[in-house]
Order: C-alpha cells, then structure tokens, then sequence
C-alpha cells in the first residue's frame, strides 16, 4: 500500500508568512493542516513555528526537537528513543553556498526564490557533503506545491485548500510518459471546527485529526488507531508555538553520526514518502 523512501526529503516543516489566522478558510482543522503539510521553512516571518513532534506507530515512538534562531530553523534533533541508537542532528543553512558545509551527516542549503505574491524556497540536501538533491516549494494563501528531484524520483504534490476541504494532489514520475497519480483528502466534520478527516485514494478514512489550541499555540494530533496496517495503531502529534521569541541555539547535544532508523523518515517525522 506505501512506498517508503528513506529520509533524505526536504522539509515542510516551519510555517510560512501565512499565518494561522490569516488563512482564507472556515474551518480550523483544515487550515492548520495545510499549515503543516505546506508551510516552508526560512521565511523569517512567521506567526508560528513548529517546535516539535511526537509519534508512535505500532509501538515504535520517536520525536523530533526543532532549533531556531532569528526565526530561522538551524537544527533538527531527531530521537528514536530506541535503546542503542543516538540522538542525530541535521544542520540547516540559508542563502549561502556550498563552502558552509560541515560535511558531516544530513545538511540543508535553504535559498529564497520567491517572486511577486508567491512564496518560493529551495532546499538542496546533503549527506556528508555529498549532494542528494534538490525540494523546490511554493506557496500562496490557499495554495502550494513541492517538488522533489534528486537521482532516481522526481515527484510533484500540491496543496489546495477550499472552505472545509484540503486536497493534496501527488504526481509521482512527474514530468515523465509514465506519471502515476494519487490523491489525499482532508474534510472538516461538519459539527466540530476542530476536528477533521483524511482520506486516501479509496476513500477510506486513514486518520482522525484534531486541533488542539493550548497557551504557547496549539498542536494537531493524527489518530490513526482504528485504521492502522493489520489493526495497529498510528499516533502522531505536531506541536506548534507562537513565533514572539528567536530561540537560542542550544549546545548540549553534540551532532552525532546519522542513526541508520532516521533515514527512514522525513523532517516532519512520518515514513518518507507513502502512496
């Protein structure tokens, strides 16, 4: 049912000028999902941020800890919270080239390309120097798109946000005589502003999600008990916080070889890439 691709996708995972409250939409749920899954990363001028993450999926649990300082994300620490595997940093960095480079485990070289009213940030990946490709993402208030290129995939998603409804349209083999296609609904209960539904290709209902306000912002949960594969559960949760400080890079964990288990994931901490 899903292909997974290890972790070397770019991120969506800070939010972008649009901020919460400005989205042209009417349903709460919604609209923060189409902040997490279109948001991008380096704007500088974002009302939230996404400051970390929790999953558990069949008993498997892992977090992902975001860095920033001048309301730019500096570092992702990603913990599998497996015993014998250690805390991996990722290290970003923004409109610079290639001699910024630590050259040691997963790096990101983040450029801004926007132009007029469209949002645009270009996100070059590497692994130890070695350069794995390249996510192009843009953005307006109620619509985006990231496209992925690096060696043997070339994918194109978009984000389209109407009055209770988020569509996500995938194009994998995109730009090639041989592009798949799939789609992903996400639809607002129609008695409940916080509370919405994704839907895959079948239409089937793959998870639960829920917007939960609190007094730093709010998080959104994804409950997929009842729907995960052979009964098992998949329980994942972003948590956001109001963007009003620049947070200090913090030095206690020193960056540590790349845990073999976080390849497998993207910057959000889901399975790279599902179809």
């Amino acid at each position: 049912m899903s292909l997974f691709r290890i972790s070397r996708q770019f991120i969506l995972v800070s939010i972008s000028v649009l901020t919460f409250s400005a989205v042209a939409s009417a349903n709460t749920c919604t609209d923060a999902t189409f902040i997490l899954y279109s948001s991008l990363i380096g704007s500088g001028e974002r009302e939230f941020r996404l400051d970390s993450s929790y999953f558990n999926e069949r008993g498997n649990e892992w977090t992902h800890k975001y860095i920033y300082e001048n309301k730019l994300l500096m570092e992702m620490h990603f913990d599998p919270k497996t015993d014998g595997e250690e805390i991996s940093v990722n290290h970003f960095y923004h409109d610079v080239d290639e001699s910024a480079l630590k050259k040691n485990g997963l790096e990101y070289i983040i450029s801004n390309c926007s132009k007029n009213d469209t949002l645009c940030y270009e996100q070059k990946m590497y692994s130890n120097g070695v350069y794995d490709g390249v996510e192009i993402i843009k953005s307006t208030p109620n619509y985006a798109s990231t496209e992925t290129i690096e060696s043997s995939i070339h994918w194109f998603f978009e984000y389209i946000l109407q009055t209770d409804t988020l569509i996500q349209k995938k194009y994998y083999d995109y730009a090639t005589d041989h592009v798949r296609t799939g789609q992903t609904l996400f639809a607002a209960d129609s008695s409940d502003d916080f509370k919405c539904y994704q839907y895959n290709d079948d239409g089937e209902i793959d998870y639960i999600i829920l917007y939960k306000p609190n007094e730093k912002g709010f998080s959104l949960s994804l409950d997929g008990k009842e729907f995960g594969i052979d009964g098992e559960g998949y329980d994942r949760e972003f948590f956001f916080v109001k963007n009003e400080e620049t947070t200090a890079i913090r030095k206690t964990i020193k960056p540590a070889r790349i845990s073999p288990k976080a390849r497998y994931f993207d910057l959000l901490g889901r399975y790279r890439f599902s179809k």
